[in-house]
C-alpha cells in the first residue's frame, strides 16, 4: 500500500508540474510537486511513505549539476571575485542577524531564540545548538528557518524574473555537452568519489552533504582532466520534483504548527531580509560588472539547492551563484557558528554568576 500511494503521489507530482511547465509558469517542476504533495496529503492521505533517500537524490543532481558548472576557467573568476564574494556574505549575515531584534520584539522570544532562528542557510547547525541551549525554542527556530526556505523558492523567482538575463552563455564559447552526448565507463569514478565525499562530510557533520559531494567530485574531475559537461535538462525535472515533494511535505507539516503571531513575525522578517538583499545586490552592482540578477541570487538567503534551481531555470551564471552560496556555507561553520555558540555560552555563563 505505501508503494502505491507513492506511486500515485510522483504520477500527481508528474501531471501537475507537466501542465505548470506546458502554460509557462515559473519552476513547474517544484512548483509542481510542492503542490501535488500539499493536494495529496489535504485530500488522499497524510500517511504515504516518502524515503529520504529519494529526497537526497534530488539533492545528488543538483550537486552534479553545479559541479558541472565549476570549470578551471569558472574558478579563476572566482578568485578573481573573491573579496566581492567575501563582502556580499557578510553584509546579508549582518543584515540577517540585525533583522533578529525585530523578530525577538514581534514574537516575544529570548535572545538566543531570534539568533538562532535568524543566520541564514546553516539549518542544521542552528537546530544543534537549539537543543543545546535551554533558553531556546527550538519548535521556533525550527519552523523559522525552514519557513525561510519555503518562502525564498516562492518569491525570489517571481522577483527574479522582473530583470531580465542575457541570453544564457553569450560571450562564453560553445555550451557544454550534455552528458548522455559524452558518457565514458571512466565517468563512473565521479559517482564513487562523490559517495566518498559525501561519507566524510557527513562524518564530521557538515550541511548538505548529499550536495557538497558531488559538488566537489565532478569539480574534481573538471580540473583533473578538462572533460566538461552539463546534466541533460530530464535529470533536473526529475530531481526537482523530488526536492519538491520533500519540500511540500515539510511545509505542510509546518501549516499545523503555526499561529498567527508566528505567521506574521516570520513573513516580515523573511520579506524584509529579501528586500534588504535586493538593496545589497543593487549598490553593489554600481562596483562591479556582473548583471543584477547574478548578483541577487547570489547574494538571497535561502538553501543552496533551492536557489540554483531558480538559476537554473532563469539561465543565470550558475558557477557565481554556487561559489557565492557555497563561501557563505563555509564562512558560516567556520566563523559564524562558532562566534554564536561562544555568544550563547557567554549569556549562559552571565546568567549563573547573576
Amino acid at each position: 500500500m505505501k508503494i502505491v500511494r507513492l506511486l500515485l503521489l510522483l504520477l500527481l507530482a508528474l501531471a501537475i508540474s507537466w501542465t505548470l511547465n506546458a502554460i509557462g509558469i515559473i519552476l513547474p517542476w517544484l512548483f509542481g510537486s510542492m503542490i501535488a504533495t500539499f493536494l495529496f496529503i489535504r485530500f488522499i492521505s497524510d500517511e504515504f511513505h516518502f524515503p529520504k533517500w529519494l529526497g537526497n537524490l534530488g539533492i545528488f543532481v543538483i550537486g552534479f549539476e553545479i559541479g558541472s558548472n565549476f570549470t578551471v576557467d569558472a574558478m579563476q573568476e572566482m578568485l578573481g571575485d573573491i573579496w566581492n564574494i567575501f563582502f556580499v556574505s557578510l553584509l546579508i549575515i549582518i543584515l540577517s542577524l540585525s533583522l533578529s531584534v525585530i523578530f525577538m520584539k514581534m514574537t516575544q522570544c529570548t535572545p538566543e531564540t531570534a539568533l538562532l532562528a535568524s543566520v541564514p542557510g546553516a539549518l542544521s547547525q542552528m537546530l544543534i545548538m537549539a537543543e543545546e541551549d535551554e533558553k531556546a525554542d527550538m519548535l521556533l527556530v525550527t519552523i523559522t528557518q525552514m519557513s525561510r526556505i519555503v518562502l525564498v523558492v516562492i518569491l525570489v523567482p517571481f522577483i527574479a524574473s522582473f530583470f531580465a538575463f542575457e541570453p544564457a552563455g553569450a560571450g562564453d564559447g560553445e555550451p557544454a555537452p550534455v552528458l548522455t552526448e559524452v558518457f565514458e565507463p571512466s565517468m563512473l569514478f565521479i559517482v564513487a568519489g562523490a559517495f566518498v565525499l559525501m561519507y566524510i562530510f557527513k562524518l564530521i557533520r557538515f550541511p548538505v552533504p548529499f550536495l557538497l559531494g558531488p559538488i566537489f567530485a565532478v569539480l574534481i574531475w573538471n580540473i583533473m582532466t578538462g572533460h566538461h559537461f552539463s546534466l541533460n535538462i530530464e535529470f533536473m525535472n526529475v530531481a526537482q520534483i523530488l526536492f519538491g515533494i520533500r519540500i511540500g511535505r515539510q511545509l505542510t507539516s509546518l501549516l499545523y504548527q503555526l499561529n498567527g503571531r508566528m505567521i506574521v513575525s516570520m513573513l516580515i522578517q523573511n520579506i524584509l531580509l529579501i528586500l534588504g538583499t535586493l538593496f545589497i545586490a543593487g549598490v553593489y552592482q554600481l562596483f562591479t560588472e556582473h548583471e543584477f540578477n547574478n548578483l541577487f541570487l547570489s547574494a538571497a538567503p535561502g538553501g543552496i539547492g533551492q536557489l540554483i534551481i531558480v538559476a537554473v531555470e532563469m539561465g543565470a551564471d550558475i558557477a557565481m551563484i554556487s561559489s557565492y552560496h557555497i563561501f557563505r556555507i563555509f564562512f558560516i561553520i567556520l566563523i559564524v557558528t562558532p562566534l554564536v555558540s561562544w555568544y550563547l555560552g557567554y549569556r549562559r555563563r552571565r546568567r549563573g554568576e547573576a
